[in-house]
């Protein structure tokens, strides 16, 4: 008889909280047949290898920049591929960990003069590449770049269901509200032009896996496309059904730009984390 993954866990550590287990699976320390599992909604048969791995030594002190997942790096920029999880910058007051304080840290080990720049950013959720400039020249000439949409910004992302149509482009005006979320609006004057560019690359019975090209660059304006044309990426607790919130299935996986000091092609390319799987 099959359940379902957090019930799975719910016996097997029976006095655990539920947002405990949730957890562990978010985190990637829960694997089925070996296969790192995404979602406590997951379906569990008899038959299967159920495996958790023990929780990582607590460290009182944050992370580190000499676990900085730097991609590339030369005098004027820095890539980095952000972990899901960690914040990319924040305000003073906040005192979580975030990627531009690593990168800072790692930086001014070398260069305490160094002025480290936020180029753009990626949800808190989200994983994947971002380039930081290491020189106010750099910072601007990243700025342009992004400002003149002339940078390359591919991510992909498992979504709910699959789209009718193999690709498409979804066109819309952008409101952020009170609480933080983004909407769509026909307001006339209203909300900022936001346009996105989608191609499904694998499909399953409950599941696609998507490639999506920014044409603008907006908050959540990928999670907000796609869960408008009735596919939600999976694990998005704000624009789709998941309430028990699995890891959000969003990837930057590639990133171009001119580099600010010559004007080069920069292309960088990675592969999205090992929980994206479309479920059958």
């Amino acid at each position: 008889m099959s359940r379902t993954l957090l019930e799975c866990l719910a016996e097997r550590y029976p006095a655990a909280k539920r947002t405990t287990l949730r957890r562990m699976i978010q985190a990637g320390r829960v694997r089925i047949n070996n296969v790192v599992a995404r979602s406590a909604s997951q379906t569990v048969e008899a038959s299967d290898q159920l495996t958790t791995e023990d929780r990582p030594s607590i460290n009182s002190q944050p992370p580190r920049a000499s676990a900085l997942p730097v991609v590339y790096e030369d005098d004027d920029i820095l890539v980095a591929n952000k972990p899901a999880g960690l914040l990319t910058a924040t305000n003073a007051r906040e005192k979580r960990q975030t990627l531009l304080a690593l990168v800072r840290e790692h930086v001014q080990a070398r260069h305490p003069r160094a002025q480290v720049g936020l180029i753009h950013r990626l949800d808190r959720d989200a994983a994947g590449l971002l380039v930081f400039s290491k020189n106010h020249r750099a910072y601007l000439s990243l700025k342009q770049q992004f400002l003149e949409h002339t940078v390359r910004r591919q991510y992909e992302a498992i979504v709910h269901g699959v789209p009718k149509e193999p690709s498409g482009r979804i066109e819309s005006r952008l409101v952020e509200r009170a609480d933080g979320t983004v909407h769509a609006t026909r307001e006339f004057g209203k909300g900022e032009l936001a346009i996105s560019h989608y191609e499904v690359i694998k499909s399953a019975g409950k599941s696609a896996r998507v490639k999506i090209v920014l044409e603008t660059g907006k908050k959540h304006q990928i999670r907000v496309h796609l869960s408008s044309i009735g596919h939600p990426i999976v694990g998005d607790p704000l624009y789709g059904p998941d309430s028990d919130s699995p890891p959000l299935m969003l990837a930057a996986t590639q990133l171009g730009f001119a580099h600010p000091r010559d004007g080069r092609p920069m292309k960088f390319e990675i592969e999205p984390p090992v929980y994206f799987k479309v479920e059958q």
